[in-house]
């Protein structure tokens, strides 16, 4: 008796059938594939641009906390520039926007008339330019970013040297308190334990149009006047690229008048209001705190991507650009740890 075989294979249909369902399969899961993908490139490039904001805020924050430190007083009406013992011109007198003063060392003027002295001016901005004298590095500023200038002492104490610029206060007498480059401490014997030297730090914020890897790549840089080891020099180093604009908003309090009578009477510190940086109040000098908004981009333009977002901080609007660069704005409230809480103003 003969037996039949009873196997028999896949038909030409079937064959079809299953290939067509696991194309099918493959496909999506490559779709899935791609788009997950895309979903961690586009988050992984707007962490990373998160990530230089808050490293700008990680630099330029504790600064302007500092801003205003003289030592042991944060009131520089009273302070002097030491020249000598027969030229002590006041710092009150020796305002950005006030008449020349003689004799001041140039390297305190590189940036401008006063850069350095004015420090009643702890913090100051130009409103969307660069106007500092010394020349803007990385191709220049951008044009449409703040220049950002603090002033404040070292919190640590010092010995004097002439190598830098520096500053002496005198707890019991801030009469007496000084700035002074010549390495010779102006008269302190009287004063002998209320008396301390610390350095100076102005530095300037701004944004150039090349980093110093890459044409066409924004740059967030800052000039420093800082020492080479035998003598003061203004600096301009990159602090971090991929930074498109910087934006400073001053918080101020103009004061209140309480008799009604048009002049203020006394201003206690806290933030009233918050101004563009040429606003009269800034220039007064009366800068509680600081609205620091800070706007980067990315480093490659991402393809399938139009940035036709507009972006509208600080006072400004900006866009939409229309090209291919991811950005991210981040602001932070920075208040100056420095100003002065009460004054009675006569």
């Amino acid at each position: 008796m003969k037996t039949r075989n009873a196997q028999s294979g896949f038909s030409l249909i079937e064959l079809l059938v299953a290939m067509g369902i696991g194309m099918f399969l493959i496909i999506g899961a490559l779709t899935v594939q791609s788009n997950t993908r895309k979903t961690f490139t586009v988050n992984e490039n707007q962490a990373r641009l998160q990530e230089t904001a808050r490293y700008v805020f990680s630099v330029i924050e504790p600064e302007l906390q500092l801003a205003g430190n003289y030592g042991y007083s944060n009131d520089a009406s009273r302070f002097r520039l030491w020249i000598s013992s027969t030229n002590r011109p006041r710092l009150a007198d020796m305002r950005l926007w006030s008449t020349q003063v003689g004799s001041i060392p140039a390297i305190l003027e590189q940036c401008g008339k006063h850069y350095a002295v004015d420090l009643m001016s702890a913090v100051n901005a130009d409103n969307n330019s660069y106007t500092l004298a010394c020349a803007a590095q990385g191709g220049g500023h951008n044009g449409i970013s703040d220049t950002l200038t603090i002033r404040h002492a070292m919190q640590a104490a010092s010995t004097a040297s002439a190598s830098k610029y520096q500053i002496q206060t005198i707890r019991t007498n801030p009469a007496l308190n000084e700035v002074f480059m010549s390495g010779a401490v102006p008269e302190t014997t009287t004063f002998i334990g209320d008396v301390q030297v610390r350095d100076m730090v102005v530095e300037s914020y701004y944004v150039s149009v090349n980093s110093d890897a890459r044409v066409g790549l924004p740059a967030l840089r800052v000039k420093t006047l800082t020492t080479n080891g035998t003598s003061p020099v203004m600096t301009d180093q990159e602090v971090i690229r991929g930074v498109e604009d910087i934006q400073v908003e001053f918080g101020v309090d103009p004061g209140v008048d309480d008799d009604l009578d048009g002049k203020t009477d006394y201003t206690s510190g806290f933030t009233r209001e918050y101004v563009a940086p040429n606003h009269i109040e800034v220039r007064n000098g009366a800068v509680s705190s600081a609205r620091l908004c800070v706007r980067t981009r990315a480093e490659q333009a991402e393809q399938g991507f139009i940035d036709t977002k507009t972006y509208a901080y600080a006072g400004n609007t900006f866009g939409p650009f229309n090209d291919g660069f991811r950005r991210v704005v981040m602001c932070r409230t920075i208040y100056l740890r420095n100003a002065r809480q009460f004054e009675y103003v006569p």
